[in-house]
């Protein structure tokens, strides 16, 4: 099956904080100026070249126009860069940067850079901070990064 388009989700870490836009930048937080915060449209779609057993995703923001990138340095840099989600589903061409592992574990789903084993998105315990990545720690205290995240398809 072909997609003619990408599916869309919402995203909120496991302490229900959700993501939004943010100069140019996907941030985390709950309130913002009192005013509750509905979270960013994130556009979906199967990397179609890598393995389907490890739900190879790529994800994108303002209609797909956007892309979430790992960047392709030594280590990962999580950015958002101005490429179309479609034009990644169909062309193999580099699109392993854009690419995640979803994870499902339960009622949460965690997302593993394909670019960069072990590595995975992550929010920090504080508000209004950027969406990152992180290598999980050994000590999963309660005050480290948040990788576990709800996944919903928008209504």
């Amino acid at each position: 099956m072909v997609l003619s388009g990408a599916l869309c989700f919402r995203m909120k870490d496991a302490t229900l904080k959700v993501l939004y836009l943010h100069d140019n930048q996907l941030q985390a937080g709950a309130l913002q100026a009192g005013k509750v915060i509905k979270g960013e449209e994130i556009s979906v779609v199967p990397n179609r070249y890598l393995d389907a057993k490890l739900s190879p995703v790529i994800l994108g923001v303002q209609g797909g126009s956007q892309c979430l990138s790992c960047g392709t340095g030594q280590e990962p840099t999580l950015k958002l860069e101005p490429v179309n989600i479609m034009e990644l589903y169909h062309s193999a061409e580099e699109s392993k940067r854009f690419t995640f592992y979803r994870r499902d574990t339960g009622l949460t789903s965690s997302f593993e850079l394909a670019a960069y084993p072990g590595w995975f998105l992550c929010t920090m315990p504080e508000v209004d901070q950027p969406l990152r990545v992180t290598q999980l720690p050994k000590d999963t205290s309660w005050d480290g990064p948040i990788t576990d995240f709800y996944f919903q398809q928008c209504d």
